[in-house]
Formats: structure tokens, sequence, C-alpha cells
């Protein structure tokens, strides 16, 4: 029995870091937030199954095939890797990724017309930033676009009008802010990058507190703990701009990946649903316990 627990163990265990498997917590956080907004707090509980399912395929299979594309640079800069370290086969990894992309879409076409709609925009902005966009100038902003299609498609239990793509922006901006920051991963004394990932942070913190005043979102709590939250959060990114080491620079992009889930819930907050969005934070739980074993950038 342990020799064979073992085996399993050894099997799914690259294929656990290869899709990064703490992380997707956070697009299912993104999408249980919108639905309950989208959905005044009633879930549709056929369509949010579907939803979630669409979100994981498409999030896995960006994971798996941001790794393909990225063989040659991986066994350079990180030769641990499930590819370059030889533990996962090339032609399994392709199979495995183009096949997420596919699944994610035949859950689009059965979840309905919006949803169907989103997820392709969502699988063509995957693979477009897998397959080169991430190497440029759009690397960032096609990775943030990314992020906000995940959380327009929990939004599409509803009608997806202006204040819709508003609620999403500071998501975006979130999401611009990380990537951002882990252009500085792998090489030491990157300041511009962690300056500019500043920048986005403020402006995601910004846009997110710009949400009250526009009508968007109300609650009073959840508008001081987003001013406070967001605080915090750039300070610690201030600090990190006097000794951006990349050992530093992963903690903090994996600390604010985990972010994500507060941030949603400060969202669905700021909509006037305390206790769903308490609840979601339930999703950090498994993200902290899964983070100590696997990599989640």
């Amino acid at each position: 029995m342990t020799g064979a627990a073992g085996a399993l163990v050894a099997r799914i265990g690259p294929w656990i870091e290869l899709v990064r498997l703490p992380a997707v917590f956070s697009t299912w956080s993104n999408i249980i937030a919108a639905h309950l907004i989208a959905t005044a707090g009633s879930p549709h509980w056929r369509l949010l199954p579907l939803q979630l399912g669409i979100s994981t395929c498409l999030y896995w299979a960006g994971m798996i095939l941001n790794d393909c594309f990225d063989q040659d640079i991986d066994r350079v800069e990180r030769p641990e890797r499930p590819l370059p370290s030889g533990r996962i086969q090339p032609r399994a990894a392709w199979t495995a990724g183009f096949g997420l992309l596919a699944g994610g879409a035949l859950l689009g076409a059965v979840a309905g017309p919006g949803p169907f709609l989103i997820s392709g925009l969502l699988a063509a902005a995957v693979l477009a930033y897998d397959a080169g966009l991430k190497h440029g100038p759009l690397g960032p902003p096609s990775m943030a676009l990314c992020r906000w299609l995940n959380w327009l498609l929990g939004l599409s239990a509803g009608l997806v009008l202006l204040p819709e793509l508003l609620l999403a922006l500071p998501v975006f901006l979130y999401t611009l802010a990380v990537t951002l920051l882990s252009q500085a991963e792998t090489q030491s004394g990157n300041l511009g990058a962690v300056r500019r990932a500043s920048i986005a942070l403020a402006a995601a913190l910004a846009a997110a507190l710009a949400l009250y005043p526009l009508g968007i979102l109300h609650d009073p709590y959840a508008l001081a703990l987003t001013a406070v939250a967001g605080a915090l959060l750039l300070r610690r990114l201030l600090r990190l701009q006097q000794d951006p080491t990349a050992a530093r620079v992963r903690a903090s992009v994996g600390f604010m990946l985990l972010c994500m889930v507060p941030l949603d819930a400060l969202l669905l907050g700021g909509d006037g649903q305390r206790l769903a969005a308490a609840a979601l934070l339930l999703l950090l739980l498994p993200s902290w316990v899964l983070v100590w074993r696997v990599q989640v950038t």
C-alpha cells in the first residue's frame, strides 16, 4: 500500500507542480465573487460549477502551455521544473495543455452564450500570452487581460455592462502589478520592475476605492479595509525597492498571488455581502497548505 501510494505521488506530483496547484484557488475566488455579485447573492447552482470548471481548465491549460513554450528558457533558468528535468514528457504536456483548452471551450458551450463567448476570448488570450506575448512589452497587460476575463466569466451569470467592466478593473491592475513584479524573479537588482509594479499596485488601489463614489460598491467597512490592506501591500513593495533580490521578489510574487483571494473578498464585501466575503477567505487555507510544497510562480 505504501509503495502504491508512493508511486501515485511520484506520478501526479510533477503535474501538481506544473499547474501550480495552490494558485488555482485564486481563480475560483474570482469566479465565486463575481458570480455572487452578478446574482445579488443568489447563486445559479447549475451555472456556477460550470464557470468554475471553465476557469480551472483554462488556468491549468495556461500553466502547462506556459512551460511547454518556455522549455529552452527553463533549461537554463529553472532546470528543476517538471519539463526540463524530464519528470514530464513534452508530448504529454502539450496534449494536456491543448486538451484543457478544448475542455474549457466545451464547458463554455454548455454554460450558455455569455460564458461561451467569454471563455473563448479567455482561451485565446491565454494562448496568445503563452505563445509569445509574455516575452514582449504586451506580456504584463495580456496576463492582466486573462484575469480580467476570468472575472467577467463569473460576472456572465448576469448582464455584463459598463459597471461590471469597471468592477473588474482593480483585478486587471492588480494582476498587472504581480506580472510586472515577476519580471524581477530570476535577476536580482531589477529595480525598474519593482517600481513599475508599485505604480500598477497604486493604480489598482485607486481603482478599487473609486468604485465607491461611482456607486458600484457601497459597504463602508469594505472601503476601509480596502484602503488599509492596499496601503500595507503597497508599503511592502516600496520596501522591496531597497533590496530587490530575486529571492525576496519571488516571495513577494507568491504572497501577492495568494492575496488575490482577499482582493476578491473585499470586492464582494463592498457589494454588501459580508458573510459571503468572509467565507470566501476560506480558499486561503488550501492555498497556504499547498504553497509550502508547490511553487506558485
